[in-house]
């Protein structure tokens, strides 16, 4: 089941494209959206409607969303993770965060990301530091093998889900954010399973999925980790040897150890 499956995401503030496409996609994940305004949201409002996640448009109107988070900040209600969407710079982040926000989305910033970011504060809600959004590892098995993994990922905040969700299943990994000297990379290394991304910066996945089966490490399994989820896609990867395609937005990672599992053993 979707973390976000029956969750309650209350969106206060003047309706933007950006949020539109965040509320679709949360939507399609089985959460349920509310919306309200900056002005006449309250605490008990809050409250009484069993709110799980609030996502507000700190860009539209700084001083009543202000307020709102100071509000928020004060009466302690940041144990529900509260969203600000904020101009792409380092002052109105900054404030955002001094505001009481746990974390800000951009107007222009992938939904996906959004989506991911949103699932990992649900799922490690009051405890940050020892608990998991999205659990790789399946609850009722410890592998603890010592599987070799190296995924190939640019994104931030994946990099550092995959290398917590690692950590906590007992495999050796290394992570690469581009598919520079990946070649050299992967023999340094020697994995035993490849997560490898498609949209990559400076070399497309194709490219180094081609690269690594033309190599000396091409029997290594490569698994496909990408929001890039046209027939097409599937069917080149396929034809260039990937053994799995995941789509990051509709995968919640319980499946990976798993199949890192299954392959690296093949």
């Amino acid at each position: 089941m979707s973390i976000l499956e029956g969750k309650h995401v209350l969106v206060i503030g003047e309706e933007t494209e950006q949020i539109s496409k965040v509320e679709a996609a949360l939507i399609t994940y089985g959460a349920t959206i509310t919306t309200s305004a900056c002005e006449t949201t309250t605490v008990d409002s809050i409250v009484s409607q069993c709110v799980d996640l609030v996502l507000i448009n700190h860009m539209h109107d700084g001083v009543h969303c202000r307020h709102l988070l100071e509000k928020l900040t004060n009466d302690g209600l940041l144990n529900i993770p509260v969203f600000a969407l904020v101009q792409n710079d380092q002052v109105h982040i900054k404030e955002a965060f001094v505001l009481g926000a746990s974390d800000f989305i951009t107007p222009y910033e992938d939904v996906h990301t959004v989506v991911e970011k949103m699932r990992s504060l649900l799922g490690g809600a009051g405890d940050q530091t020892k608990n998991s959004a999205i659990d790789i590892t399946p609850k009722s098995v410890d592998t603890k093998s010592g599987t070799r993994v190296f995924a190939i990922e640019d994104d931030p905040l994946l990099r550092n889900l995959l290398s917590v969700r690692f950590e906590k299943a007992g495999l050796p990994f290394a992570i690469a954010e581009d598919g520079i000297d990946i070649i050299d990379k992967l023999k340094e290394f020697q994995p035993q399973i490849i997560i490898l991304d498609l949209k990559l910066p400076k070399k497309d996945g194709f490219e180094v999925l081609q690269e690594i089966k033309n190599s000396s490490v091409k029997d290594v399994p490569v698994v496909i980790f990408s929001n890039n989820d046209s027939p097409s896609d599937r069917e080149q990867a396929k034809n260039l040897g990937a053994v799995a395609f995941f789509v990051k937005a509709l995968t919640d990672l319980s499946e990976m150890v798993q199949v890192i599992e299954k392959f690296a053993k093949k």
